[in-house]
């Protein structure tokens, strides 16, 4: 066990000092201190609770689910007009993805399968390792 919690160390270590949790740091500091992203971000929120709370209560057929989907584009769109707010969410999404490929790693090495376990079709697929 001691050996283990001393690879997560490391690893932790190595997480703490790559350039993409830098940059998302960095872009983390500019947009909550923008107001104009915070507008932005506000204005997203409430049309995504808004859509959210609409889609509870709609009777789902594959037509609604794709103009939600279309909707909450658009308001993802609007959103990312913003410089600010649109290269925080880059900056996230690129640590995220660093995070994510170390905990489908992970759990490749405990189960023995890539999480969600690749059936071939790529529709829903973020993308290859």
């Amino acid at each position: 066990m001691e050996k283990i919690l001393e690879k997560a160390h490391e690893l932790g270590k190595l997480l703490a000092e790559c350039p993409e949790l830098a940059r998302f740091q960095e872009q983390e500091v500019s947009f909550f201190s923008d107001e104009e992203a915070q507008k932005q971000l506000r204005l997203y929120e409430e049309k995504s609770t808004a859509l959210s709370e609409e889609m509870r209560n709609a009777t789902m057929t594959p037509e609604k689910l794709e103009e939600f989907r279309t909707r909450m584009a658009e308001n993802m769109k609007e959103l990312t007009q913003n410089a600010t707010a649109r290269e925080y969410l880059e900056a996230k999404s690129a640590f995220n993805k660093i995070v994510n490929g170390v905990n489908e790693i992970i759990a490749y090495h405990i189960r023995g399968e890539e999480a969600g376990g690749c059936g071939g079709n790529c529709s829903s697929c973020s993308g290859c390792h």
